[in-house]
């Protein structure tokens, strides 16, 4: 089992500010819905980066 460094977590940032401006643009009515969107959209990019991050070794 590998551990994260501070190297790794790069990546985590700029993906969950994509993920959250990409799921937050998609038009609702209600702020509280366009906020929940835009958690979940950093929620999914943090997964995809840490999904990146840990695949990455595997195809090396």
């Amino acid at each position: 089992m590998t551990y994260f460094t501070i190297g790794d977590f790069i990546l985590v940032i700029p993906m969950a500010l994509a993920g959250a401006l990409f799921v937050g643009a998609l038009p609702c009515k209600t702020e509280s819905r366009h906020n929940a969107l835009r958690v979940l959209g950093a929620m999914i990019g943090v997964m995809c980066a840490v999904a990146l991050v840990e695949g990455l070794p595997a195809l090396v």
